[in-house]
């Protein structure tokens, strides 16, 4: 901050004693006498500029507890009509990661399905994960909406019609968990690896391919 600089002359002397508190001034003799110019000099906090230091300690205050205070709201399971949901809220929950129980899973925007990405060591472990996983689809006579580039693959479980999740998404997201480990899935650390691009590959097909769950005409 600028101070305006005052000219040169004797000023009256003030013992120390009188300014001991000031910043810097409180070892000083008390015999020693300071100048009144040197005093004002050493103003290193005047009224304006606690004020403007108060007052932006208390902007950061605010900001620091509104940001506390925020909160992410998670998604939950939205069901496709005819679901047994207190059934796939048992089955469905040590499957996501945030339950803490170790699954891998997570739910998609909306609730309406559950996705996550695999890792094997080569694309041939990949694709012979795929095959099985194929196998139990055709089983089941469902699929999923999935992406593969060399030794990760994003699956995502939901059903088209009725829309949702159902019974059949949460058991075959099992099932995939169970085939990942016979074909010695790389478990990667949580939010790493997510395979976002692969499932932006996922989505464009899915926009392309058309009702996959309504009766064929």
């Amino acid at each position: 901050m600028h101070y305006p600089r005052l000219p040169l002359r004797r000023c009256a002397s003030i013992p120390a004693a009188a300014v001991r508190g000031r910043a810097g001034l409180t070892r000083l003799r008390t015999s020693q006498a300071l100048p009144l110019l040197q005093l004002q000099q050493l103003q290193l906090f005047p009224p304006r500029g606690r004020r403007h230091f108060a007052h932006s300690r208390a902007a950061m205050t605010t900001t620091t507890t509104t940001m506390t205070t925020t909160t992410t709201t998670a998604a939950t399971p939205r069901f496709s009509s005819g679901v047994d949901e207190p059934a796939a809220v048992r089955a469905l929950e040590p499957l996501l990661a945030s339950a803490g129980l170790g699954g891998r899973w997570a739910l998609v925007p909306g609730g309406e399905g559950l996705e996550r990405s695999f890792r094997f060591k080569t694309f041939a472990k990949t694709w012979d994960f795929m095959t099985a996983v194929s196998l139990q689809c055709k089983l089941k006579n469902h699929h999923p909406e999935w992406s593969n580039v060399y030794n990760t693959t994003y699956i995502r479980w939901t059903t088209h019609n009725p829309k949702g999740l159902s019974a059949k998404d949460v058991e075959l997201a099992a099932i995939c968990d169970g085939i990942a480990k016979d074909f010695g899935e790389i478990v990667e650390e949580a939010g790493s690896g997510d395979g976002s691009s692969l499932k932006q590959v996922a989505d464009r097909v899915v926009a392309d391919a058309g009702s996959c769950c309504s009766p064929k005409k």
